[in-house]
């Protein structure tokens, strides 16, 4: 085989080797939903009747990563496959795992899964299509279904009201109504979920050009409310959304940001909403910075005309100015905007982080000893540069020897 294959070429090589072997074994999951949304999948995952230990017998150097659960990690030619026996599950304690599996054969493995479109298998040996849940038609007229008992499905596993707000606005389908009723009466089971599994689905929520929808549905279901304490509950939603109108890549702070914003207008400032978010969420503390940047920036931002032109060029010079400016033009008129988008094209063309004329090593030539004054110095030198007030390093140096000549002078 080339080095070249494919994650869909390596999947189904693994399928054909378990056939052969006389096991039964297709694609699952998303994989095959993917495909006849014509979408390309992130991954391939193969089920199949074998037992782990049958699998590993295939593939020798495969890794249990749920052997409890039946699936075995195969690498092939750098592609990890994930390929898992068929199984029903047992009862549900924790609203997330199950206490038991019994291994069982591909219908019985298709509902128990959580919504009719990731419950398909596909043949890519025999390029058949097996549908024991009605997923298929589903897909075809966009709707997302849970699989049998929705309230049972949902209080199973209490992530997959949040999963669903994530296929629904991802894939673009409408909820079915008994699917949707159900999740709203299931809510409040979220907060039984970890905060670290409810911030990872949330990053793949807000990284996503739906992030618009999704919020939308996030609100609407209830689930906002539980998933961030500083939500409004009778927020109306008429007013422009932010989230809705955001570039299609935007960092997932930015869409964390926007989210705070549309749905948390009493939200308290900018440094506690993203210690709160931190909290809810178990953001990493990068990620929580980039939030409080965004908010307390943002209304700095809004006053851009006032702003000092070093304050100004220093913001532009953030590794996260697009975005600021991005949620910026989300909420000020389109004309301010844009006017906006010219100054600041006018400044960078001329450039807003420029080498410095002076470094901490000039400065220690000229006598400073280094200490707290020492870090406000350069930050002042600087500003001076950036307002265009020292053309050159040679009265940038000049203004330094009369920083230090006053300083001394004050003893």
């Amino acid at each position: 085989m080339s080095k070249d294959l494919t994650a869909q070429h390596v999947a189904t090589d693994i399928v054909r080797q378990l056939q052969q072997a006389g096991y039964v074994a297709y694609f699952a999951g998303g994989c095959v939903r993917d495909q006849i949304m014509q979408l390309e999948p992130k991954d391939f995952d193969v089920a199949t009747s074998a037992r782990p230990a049958q699998i590993l017998q295939l593939f020798p150097h495969g890794q249990k990563v749920g052997a409890a659960f039946g699936v075995i990690l195969v690498h092939r030619r750098g592609w990890p496959i994930e390929v898992a026996t068929f199984r029903s599950d047992g009862r549900y304690e924790d609203g997330r795992h199950p206490v038991d599996i019994t291994f069982a054969d591909a219908q019985r493995d298709a509902h128990r899964r959580d919504f009719t479109c990731n419950g398909l298998f596909w043949d890519p040996i025999a390029g058949v299509l097996h549908d024991y849940v009605g997923g298929q038609a589903d897909i075809q007229n966009k709707i997302l279904r849970a699989i049998g008992d929705a309230a049972a499905r949902f209080a199973e596993d209490h992530l997959r009201v949040l999963r669903a707000v994530r296929f629904a606005a991802r894939l673009d389908f409408d909820i079915e109504p008994a699917t949707w009723h159900a999740m709203q009466r299931a809510a409040a089971d979220i907060s039984g979920v970890s905060r670290e599994r409810i911030g990872e689905e949330l990053r793949h929520i807000m990284r996503h050009p739906t992030r618009g929808r999704a919020g939308q549905l996030l609100f609407e279901s209830g689930l906002l409310s539980h998933i961030l304490p500083i939500a409004t509950a009778n927020h109306s939603g008429e007013r422009p959304g932010c989230l809705g109108t955001l570039p299609a890549h935007i960092s997932f702070g930015a869409g964390l940001t926007a989210l705070v914003l549309e749905y948390c207008p009493a939200a308290p400032a900018a440094r506690q909403t993203a210690d709160a978010l931190r909290t809810a969420l178990a953001l990493s503390s990068h990620e929580t910075a980039d939030v409080g940047w965004l908010l307390e920036n943002l209304v700095v931002l809004e006053k851009w005309r006032d702003l000092p032109l070093a304050r100004f060029k220093r913001l532009l010079a953030h590794r996260l100015s697009d975005n600021l400016l991005a949620l910026y033009s989300t909420r000020a008129p389109k004309q301010q905007a844009e006017i906006l988008r010219q100054r600041i094209a006018e400044l960078r063309a001329d450039g807003v982080a420029p080498e410095p004329f002076v470094t901490g090593e000039d400065l220690i030539h000229l006598g400073a000893t280094p200490g707290p004054q020492f870090k406000q110095w350069l930050y002042d030198l600087y500003d001076l540069q950036l307002e265009n007030r020292l053309p050159d390093r040679a009265a940038a140096l000049k203004a330094a020897r009369q920083m230090l000549g006053a300083k001394a002078a004050g003893g």
